[in-house]
């Protein structure tokens, strides 16, 4: 199993997605991925990975996926790929 632990979300205005960076364990991540997106009383929500930051900070990974999830994702959300 993979997971991304969310530490920060950025959102850009004008872009259709939000950014989403945290500590990554597991198999690398690509895009088109589905996740399960688990946050308090949020669970079994899915997010597709629209794109991948390559330059991020060492030990992050930042990943795009839409912006219409940003009320379910924060600080802790645990995003899942089987």
């Amino acid at each position: 199993m993979t997971r991304l632990i969310v530490e920060n979300v950025h959102r850009i205005s004008n872009r259709p997605w939000i950014f989403v960076t945290g500590r990554l364990e597991g198999d690398e991540l690509r895009i088109g991925d589905e996740l399960t997106v688990a946050h308090a009383d949020v669970s079994g929500t899915s997010a597709v990975i629209r794109s991948i930051e390559l330059h991020g900070q060492p030990g992050k990974t930042t990943i795009a996926i839409d912006a219409e999830l940003s009320d379910s994702i924060g600080n802790g959300t645990v995003l899942t790929r089987d």
